[in-house]
């Protein structure tokens, strides 16, 4: 009841500054709540020792959410979730993980372009109380990049848990520019989840019909393991590093007194030039660098806005739902927004036959969708209003549907009409190559938010159109949805052999989890 109650409080301040936006007046967003608020909290940056080495735990703990109730976690060397791993291009770092939670589990370098033996994925399987250790070379752009386990069948659960963090790489370009960079000051991490949990304050998880056709649907949405925080910055122009860390939820971006968003990276780092915005769209797994002008010291909200898919639309995220509240009220901070960024390579006029097809399959998602129909949750949607009694019948069919059996679940979605398979290669690519791949959906409507491994590459096209300018740069997941076709330019510069292949996946996790995911070799 107390989670309730602070979110209808959060989104009626909401509502209330955007009323007073809309009359021409100051928005005062949460002011009422200070005092009540948690503050951001910031992960500790964590770079190798004088021996080149960073030492990673995977561990249980304890976290209180909301109101006062103990939830059992996993994190990395914490409670919850992990450092911000700093790695600078040129250095290689040998990195040890120990596991020290009851399962399985990988850890996965998400856009790191490292070989297959370094990847972290389905193969290199670290066992209850084993360490593995890997070996990092980095040669990649500045970027903001992010780890998280990849052990098949249980990523979904494993980050739900807890088990993921940034990862951020530097470089001397990037250093050259007046990016703020004074971290959790100026430069601020946020990483974005929902959450939903049991009446006795645990995580909810269960891989049912709803799960592996839909995704994961939280109603509690947390910014760095904290809901609805407040980060007190510096004046002068912030930094958000923005992370959908979500199993399956995307976010409609924007602040609540509509001042721009300054898209300047994207997966793979730095755009050309700063792009503007009023609304920035993130799936998960994606990562986007922007910046805000705070130098009038006006408080304000990160708010998220109602997407397009039906059942990501349940309460609390029917209308705008404030996630943090910003307060730059302290010293000037002295970052710039600069005019240019990076020199991205053209993309070549004469492209590349496409070489690879990969169609994302959902063999169960009539069954999923028919279900919600008869809940009501489509005529819900459409008549703009939220029903009680639907978002009762819906939520049943989340919480309360029965767990697939494994061997169901895993043979629900698949790639190019087949489900994933640990001891299958699907196919391979040539190492050192320009590639062009086209990654589709056939008649299937839903979004897939599709990751690549051991690369960055260029999408040419999205649904025979140029990718919008935020997306124009280096990126490592590549969306579609309803029915949609992306084009992607794609290098592989490392081997990846059979015994530690890539992978090409949903990162919707559910979907991953039950099937929708490839492995290739690069030779």
């Amino acid at each position: 009841m107390v989670g309730m109650m602070v979110q209808i409080s959060r989104r009626t301040v909401l509502l209330a500054g955007a009323a007073c936006a809309a009359a021409g007046l100051a928005p005062r967003v949460g002011h009422a709540q200070a005092s009540t608020r948690p503050s951001l909290p910031i992960p500790p940056e964590l770079r190798a020792d004088a021996a080149g080495t960073i030492k990673l735990d995977a561990r249980t703990g304890t976290m209180r959410f909301l109101d006062g109730r103990e939830t059992a976690t996993y994190g990395i060397n914490g409670p919850y979730l992990g450092p911000a791993l700093r790695l600078r291009r040129g250095e290689t770092v040998n990195v040890q993980v120990t596991n020290n939670v009851p399962e399985n589990i990988t850890i996965h370098w998400h856009g790191l372009i490292i070989p297959g033996s370094a990847d972290g994925g389905p193969h290199q399987v670290i066992a209850p109380g084993k360490w593995w250790q890997t070996k990092l070379s980095i040669d990649q752009p500045a970027a903001t990049l992010w780890f998280h386990p990849h052990y098949y069948p249980s990523t979904a659960r494993e980050v739900i848990m807890g088990l993921a963090g940034l990862l951020i790489v530097e470089d001397e370009e990037a250093g050259r520019l007046p990016l703020p960079s004074r971290w959790g000051i100026d430069d601020i991490p946020l990483i974005i989840q929902d959450r939903r949990f049991t009446p006795d304050g645990q995580f909810f998880e269960r891989m049912n019909v709803m799960a592996v056709a839909n995704g994961y649907v939280g109603d509690v949405a947390l910014v760095n393991g904290a809901s609805y925080p407040e980060a007190r910055t510096a004046r002068g122009w912030i930094r958000l590093r923005i992370l959908n860390g979500s199993n399956a939820r995307s976010y409609r971006l924007g602040a609540s007194d509509n001042r721009s968003l300054y898209a300047i990276a994207s997966d793979g780092g730095l755009l050309a030039s700063p792009v503007e915005l009023k609304e920035l769209l993130i799936h998960p797994g994606e990562r986007f660098e922007v910046m805000v002008d705070a130098r009038n010291g006006g408080a304000f909200d990160l708010v998220t806005l109602p997407v397009a898919e039906p059942v990501m639309r349940l309460p609390p995220f029917d209308g705008p739902l404030p996630l943090v509240t910003f307060r730059p009220d302290g010293a000037e901070g002295g970052g710039q927004l600069p005019s240019s960024l990076a020199v991205l390579p053209s993309l070549p006029q004469q492209l590349p036959p496409v070489s690879r097809e990969l169609v994302m399959n959902m063999f169960r998602d009539m069954q999923g969708m028919m279900m919600l129909e008869h809940a009501g949750l489509p005529a819900m949607v459409k008549s703009g209003k939220t029903d009680p009694a639907v978002v009762a019948r819906v939520v049943d069919l989340i919480v309360n549907g029965p767990a697939l059996p494994e061997a169901e679940q895993l043979s629900t979605n698949g790639v190019n009409g087949k489900p994933f398979s640990l001891g299958r290669i699907d196919f391979s690519a040539a190492r050192n190559q320009d590639l062009r791949w086209r990654i589709s959906e056939g008649t299937d409507m839903m979004l897939h938010p599709v990751h690549i491994h051991g690369c960055q590459f260029r999408i040419i096209s999205s649904d025979g159109k140029p990718p919008t300018p935020e997306r124009a740069g280096w990126k490592d997941v590549a969306p579609i949805s309803s029915g949609g076709v992306s084009e992607i330019l794609v290098r592989f510069p490392h081997v990846a052999t059979a015994d530690d292949p890539y992978m090409a996946h949903c990162h919707i996790l559910e979907h991953e989890d039950s099937g929708m995911m490839a492995q290739f070799t690069v030779s």
